[in-house]
């Protein structure tokens, strides 16, 4: 049992080290020419009523629980149908503020990034009514603008097709039913593709400012130094800049393309301004982080083990099968599909990519991995790509992970440990 485990850590830690040479090797050549089109307006529309019509279905299974469960349908029922696990914490942020939300005396609840409770909070001083109302209304808001943006950037990189392909995939994402939730997935996914799209676009500081946006709602906003970086890097050729010693260009560059990239510390800033103004300590969330709730950055074999030895050891579980399996074939799914989007995607694309498999599979207590890869856009465009080459393999994959997101999600209403 032992060798099939350090086996399955030397395959599962191989692959984004294989995806990563492949990347790397690509940075040897000019990016070719951009195979997409232009954005219109009926694209857009096309894309937001796609969205629409995905949240108008989960709501729609969130009532048929209520309509079981309790015997009668409502508004607030539905919206309890969905406070689970972390969104329970946000409500309570928004309400009573980081001062005022305490557990055992302590401000446990620092660990949960600040905007999208700022955000709940602002929209309640402005419509008042519901808490609950406006943490789902924020929420749908920013998942319909999410896919308007994410449509137009497949679109201007990879075509039309390629864009509706990727929508179908993320709405069938068998945990994308979080975008519908008091979560932070669809403000950080909305945040995080629209910096992507200004840094394809070269509009440095609208993408620092986006950035510093999707940093303070959650920690994998930091990952856009990634594609950042790999756009200059394929734009502007530094090293041989440097080698020439053309430092004229080298400080335009810095001034035009770099300085805008510091933008995104202001996020981290104001996070760590925050921990100074509630606890006199700018990192007192590490210390909640690992003493509480048992949680810190491990290297990405350790996780898997976690993941391995949890399984094997409580493979008959209920929470080994609900919420580790998942984890470890997320994994898998997503480390194969780094290996091919090193070789079908624009480098900025895989780059930001592989910043997140590693990040989210980093972890010392993988909980919520398939949640957070939902917000890992280029997973859906390499399979979607994919896709158009090989039709029913494609077809396939869509149904499959829309059956998985149904079971899931009557799973996360029913109240079984879905996170």
């Amino acid at each position: 049992m032992d060798t099939i485990k350090y086996l399955f850590l030397f395959i599962g830690s191989a692959l984004p080290l294989a995806g990563t040479a492949l990347m790397l090797r690509r940075f040897k050549d000019r990016e070719a020419p951009m195979l997409g089109e232009r954005f219109t307006r009926a694209m857009a529309l096309k894309a937001a009523l796609f969205a629409l019509g995905y949240l108008a279905a989960i709501y729609a299974a969130a009532a048929l629980s209520c309509a079981v469960t309790r015997g009668q349908v409502t508004w607030q029922g539905i919206f309890d149908a969905f406070r689970k696990s972390d969104a329970t914490h946000y409500r309570n942020l928004a309400e009573l503020g980081y001062r005022g939300y305490i557990e055992n005396g302590q401000h446990l609840f620092l660990v949960f990034f600040p905007l999208y409770p700022w955000a709940v909070r602002a929209l309640h001083a402005a419509l008042g009514g519901s808490w609950d109302a406006c943490a789902h209304l924020l929420s749908a808001g920013c998942f319909v603008g999410g896919c308007v943006v994410f449509a137009r950037l497949m679109t201007e990189d990879l075509g039309w097709p390629a864009a509706m392909r990727g929508l179908a995939l993320l709405a069938a994402w068998p945990f994308s039913f979080f975008f519908a939730g008091m979560f932070t997935e669809s403000l950080f996914f909305l945040l995080s593709v629209s910096a992507f799209y200004l840094i394809r676009r070269r509009r440095w500081w609208l993408a620092g400012l986006t950035g510093a946006l999707a940093v303070l709602t959650r920690m994998q906003g930091m990952l856009l130094v990634l594609p950042w970086l790999a756009q200059y890097w394929m734009d502007e050729r530094p090293l041989a800049k440097l080698c020439r010693r053309d430092w004229r260009r080298l400080g335009a560059d810095f001034l035009r393309r770099l300085l805008p990239l510091g933008l995104l510390g202001l996020g981290a800033g104001l996070y760590l301004a925050l921990n100074w103004a509630v606890e006199g300590d700018p990192f007192h969330f590490a210390f909640y982080q690992r003493d509480h709730w048992a949680q810190y950055p491990v290297p990405l074999t350790r996780c898997l083990a976690v993941i391995w030895n949890e399984l094997i050891g409580h493979g008959t579980d209920g929470f080994a099968l609900a919420t580790l399996g998942p984890e470890l074939g997320v994994y898998l799914l997503a480390a194969g599909a780094l290996l091919y989007a090193a070789r079908a995607l624009p480098l900025p694309w895989t780059a930001y990519f592989l910043g997140h498999l590693l990040i989210d599979y980093s972890l010392s207590w993988p909980l919520s991995c398939g949640r957070y890869m939902a917000c890992a856009f280029p997973l859906f465009a390499a399979l979607a790509v994919a896709g158009e080459k090989r039709p029913a393999l494609g077809q396939f994959t869509v149904t499959a992970f829309a059956l998985l997101e149904g079971a899931y999600l009557y799973a996360f209403l029913t109240g079984a440990p879905i996170y």
